[in-house]
């Protein structure tokens, strides 16, 4: 027959208590380190695929910035291209950013000459603007309008009203 003794009981009370304390301290160090260590702010890419042509979504984390450096980051990352071998390139390889920067909620974009090669896998200029436009004004509601140029020679000037 089994003996049931209060104090083992009592015992058996505090060793709980402990492996519930350790439990939510764990809990709480866990989600502590999975918040500092977090990859940064989601951001969604869209490209033209290679195979079919259709506009893809590529989701990518970038390093948390304040505005607007946070915008002029994307748009980097943006002209740099897909990370995603089946996808084009907005624009034609090497082009870069000369400029860009933001004023009275307007993204301004010099682009370099580059653009206008026409070489390697990449969206045809105005498709590639048109991208460009879409990427910026849906990842960021505090820009209305992307004004965009090569070389400082205005190519591009859209706002998001005038769609």
């Amino acid at each position: 027959m089994i003996k049931f003794d209060f104090k083992n009981f009592e015992y058996l009370k505090k060793e709980i208590k402990i492996a519930l304390f350790a439990i939510v301290v764990l809990l709480t160090f866990s989600l502590a380190a999975w918040l500092i260590s977090k990859p940064g702010k989601k951001y969604n890419f869209r490209f033209e695929s290679v195979d079919t042509g259709k506009i893809s979504v590529e989701n990518r984390y970038l390093p948390r910035k304040a505005y607007p450096d946070n915008v002029l980051q994307y748009v980097d990352e943006l002209v740099l291209g897909p990370e995603t071998e089946r996808f084009k390139l907005l624009f034609s390889p090497g082009t870069y950013i000369v400029t860009s920067f933001v004023r009275n909620d307007v993204l301004y974009v010099n682009l370099s000459s580059d653009v206008l090669d026409r070489a390697g896998s990449c969206s045809e200029i105005k498709t590639g603007i048109e991208l460009f436009k879409t990427n910026v004004l849906n990842n960021f509601s505090k820009i209305n309008t992307v004004e965009m140029y090569i070389d400082n020679k205005s190519i591009y000037a859209q706002s998001e009203n005038d769609e």
